[in-house]
């Protein structure tokens, strides 16, 4: 039987007093959905701080031309937060950072953040129970609980390892860094990179742009996006009573029913099905690329040589027409070398260029090297990102993780799950929630999962994601998907139904955490 430990009161005198209750890591998605959580059981005394200037996380950064969401917008929301007078099916940019300026407001964050603060270390201090956080600035910020809302895109890769990057002499920028000033109007463009933001980027460059040169490493693939204006009577539908969540609970169900054939599939069955289905796959989509695009070698390029649902896909929009266009060129041959005006490719061809947009993506939540060394110390000096990059990405729940005690993940490994965002940092939080406010009731100022549940979790993420690991670490070789990391390990989606991910975020053993 588990003793439950109490720190007794002449103890806990001494303990020095943190600055912060909680302090959050993260002022987007996350870190908004935390705030309104931690509201919600009785906590106001927290910090959420960001190092960018303002509220919004990647919609706040991100400005490049015609940014917007790539997934229908009635599910791009939070359920404590609908809103049905969205512009557009697929929302812009500006909107959606509308949108979550006004969710903080109406939940009176704003009161709650600080901006332009990087944490460069986050040290437990075990005499006195506390996160110690040391910024850039020099100030160190203590909290008793740190929760760590910093996305799953972590950092932009603005230095990708490309030979003679560095020399290039030109303007160069990422989708991250968007350079409003300069006027692209004549200039030879190119873009390296074929993901999210090329898709819409490419198609508002090149009818400004003299040539516009797309280098692609790996193709994708492209979906119709079936985008429109909402009209004010499909508005006051969603504004229904239940409208909105009505709408988002359609497209949940479709996600539901495909994990459910990933997950409970028997495996031989599921091994022989996954090639029909991509064999099926590569065909349609040959079809569509046929309809889009005119130049049988361009196609050629764009058709994938892997599993058709390998890599996240996404709603093209405009972008295979934009390789219709005189002016267009997509590259598929790879770079040699990067000049001071030009780009070499491993055929011998040099392509002058004035400006090079980086498109060539970011540090993903799944990735060990996202974790570095050094910045996580937990309990007697156990580093966070050391035991990331040396074994397998793990923790409990997605959330915590043994020897780091008072701190929690809102997007960790095996996280991903249902439609958005949105959703999965709920769930996060709604389980972290349920820790912290335990931890209060019990008088503890300690919380932290046991080894033995962390490894229990993670041992049921690898059986009931069998069939989808076979599907992402064999049939997805040569992808280079994000789905799979640099271990060779696949621990982005959550293989459980969306109810069962929901159930359990608060229907858990409480004695899997001790309290001290």
């Amino acid at each position: 039987m588990t003793t439950k430990r109490t720190a007794k009161p002449a103890v806990a005198e001494r303990l020095e007093t943190p600055q912060h209750e909680v302090v959050v890591i993260g002022a987007g998605i996350g870190g908004i959905c935390a705030g309104v959580k931690l509201q919600e059981i009785g906590i106001d005394d927290f910090l959420i701080i960001d190092r960018v200037g303002g509220l919004g996380g990647t919609w706040y950064s991100h400005s490049y031309p015609d940014a917007g969401c790539d997934i229908p917008s009635t599910t791009y929301q939070f359920s404590f937060a609908r809103k049905p007078d969205w512009d557009r099916l697929f929302a812009k940019r500006d909107q959606i950072l509308e949108y979550l300026q006004e969710v903080a407001a109406d939940y009176d964050l704003p009161r709650h953040m600080r901006f332009n603060v990087n944490v460069l270390q986050e040290v437990w201090d075990d005499t006195h129970n506390l996160w110690r956080l040391h910024l850039e600035s020099g100030e160190v910020l203590t909290a008793r609980f740190v929760i760590s809302a910093v996305g799953a895109y972590i950092n932009p890769k603005l230095a990708p390892n490309i030979p003679g990057l560095g020399d290039f002499t030109g303007v160069s920028m990422h989708p991250s860094e968007w350079n409003h000033d300069y006027d692209f109007t004549g200039k030879k463009v190119a873009i390296i990179g074929v993901g999210a933001s090329t898709m819409q980027i490419a198609p508002k460059l090149a009818p400004q742009a003299a040539t516009l040169d797309i280098y692609q490493r790996t193709p994708q693939v492209y979906l119709p996006k079936p985008d429109f204006v909402l009209r004010p009577w499909m508005q006051g539908l969603l504004g229904l009573p239940g409208g909105s969540a009505v709408a988002n609970g359609v497209a949940q169900t479709i996600v539901d029913a495909a994990l459910r054939v990933a997950v409970y599939t028997p495996h031989p069955v599921w091994r022989l099905a996954t090639r029909g289905v991509d064999a099926a796959g590569r065909r349609l989509y040959g079809g569509w690329l046929r309809i889009k695009v005119r130049d049988k070698e361009t196609r050629e390029q764009l058709r994938p040589g892997f599993g058709i649902v390998c890599i996240r896909g996404g709603a093209g929009g405009d972008y295979l027409p934009t390789l219709n266009r005189d002016n267009v060129e997509l590259i598929a041959s790879g770079i040699a070398q990067v000049g001071a005006d030009h780009i070499r490719t491993v055929d011998g061809v040099e392509r002058p260029i004035d400006a090079l947009v980086l498109a060539t993506g970011y540090e993903v939540f799944s990735d060990p090297e996202s974790y570095k060394p050094g910045t996580v110390l937990g309990r007697n000096g156990f580093d966070l990102g050391h035991f990331y990059n040396t074994e397998e990405l793990k923790a409990y729940y997605s959330t915590s993780v043994s020897q780091v005690p008072n701190r929690f993940i809102m997007i960790g490994p095996y996280s991903w799950t249902g439609t958005a965002f949105h959703y999965f940092v709920e769930n996060a939080m709604r389980h972290i929630a349920t820790v912290i406010d335990e931890t209060r009731r019990r008088g503890a100022t300690t919380v932290e999962v046991r080894a033995q549940a962390q490894e229990r979790f993670h041992q049921e993420m690898l059986r009931s994601g069998r069939n989808l690991a076979y599907y992402l670490e064999t049939r997805c070789q040569g992808s280079n998907s994000y789905f799979v990391n640099s271990q060779g390990k696949s621990p982005y989606i959550r293989p459980w139904s969306l109810w069962k991910t929901y159930r359990k975020a608060t229907r858990f053993d409480r004695e899997d955490y001790q309290y001290v």
